[in-house]
């Protein structure tokens, strides 16, 4: 019996010491320990070996560093400064409230918002949509230097369908580059990036010339404004559109939040489920 004993014993000690040497330590902060298998986790698979050596000495010494602090906060606060009991249970009732309150939306959430919807609420809040930026509706066109503009300021400058048309089909030709913003509008800050920094419109030319022409030592870069909104003009409602879709599913997301929690207290209410001690 005893020879089954040390058998046994002899059998889990190896297996302890084999698991040990399996998963050994990393680092050691006073009692705290990081083990291999820690940094195992952390690693995704498929990266080369020098990446992965960088981003375990990256994680080891942000584990030293997290662990001397915490050390150092033990040894400077009181007992009652490090009871954080109260803490931890308000971030659990907080998180898991979160949780339900974000599954109950998904199940019953509306996303269809009509044009009519969305329309009335532009009309009713007019005075929340104001521009932070100027904008416009523009054509952009690209060309290699050796081509000449003549035809293509000419069809921009009258800006009817016909000439989009024959830009459309000459650009398809030749251009480098050909943006049509002639049906929604677009940010004076996005306009400037479809130039060349060096080559970049002034708002102020933006704002009191319909045509930008200039060119570099490669393009010729032609920028027509068929219709231009000054800042702290009423947003157009095309360009708010999709903000306005965000603000109505935001406001049915907080309906039925407001919703579940009345619906909740009512029902406890009428139940008798809480005691309120005066």
């Amino acid at each position: 019996m005893a020879k089954y004993l040390l058998a046994v014993l002899l059998l889990f000690f190896t297996g302890w010491c084999k698991k040990q040497s399996d998963n050994p330590p990393v680092a050691k902060v006073g009692n705290a320990v990081l083990y291999k298998s820690d940094l195992a986790r952390l690693i995704q698979p498929g990266m080369t070996l020098t990446d992965s050596n960088m981003l375990a000495k990256s994680i080891i010494d942000k584990w030293v560093r997290k662990q001397l602090i915490m050390q150092q906060a033990l040894l400077n606060l009181t007992d009652a400064e490090k009871n954080v009991e109260k803490e931890l249970e308000e971030y659990r009732t907080s998180l898991i409230i979160y949780k339900y309150e974000q599954k109950y939306i998904q199940e019953r959430l509306d996303t269809t918002v009509t044009e009519q919807e969305m329309q009335k609420y532009y009309a009713d809040n007019l005075q929340s949509f104001i521009l932070p930026t100027s904008v416009a509706k523009v054509q952009f066109v690209q060309l290699p230097l050796a081509v000449k503009t003549d035809l293509v300021r000419q069809w921009l400058l009258q800006a009817n369908e016909e000439s989009v048309k024959k830009i459309q089909e000459f650009c398809y030709q030749v251009a480098v580059k050909y943006e049509y913003f002639g049906d929604r509008w677009v940010s004076f800050d996005n306009i400037k990036m479809l130039f060349p920094y060096a080559l970049v419109p002034s708002d102020q030319y933006m704002m009191s010339n319909k045509l930008y022409e200039t060119s570099d030592t490669s393009y010729h870069y032609l920028l027509y404004l068929r219709e231009i909104k000054p800042k702290g003009a009423q947003a157009p409602y095309e360009f708010v559109r999709d903000n306005i879709r965000n603000i109505i599913i935001l406001k049915r997301k907080q309906k039925l939040v407001n919703d579940l929690e009345n619906n909740i207290y009512l029902d406890a209410l009428n139940k008798n489920k809480f005691t309120i001690y005066e």
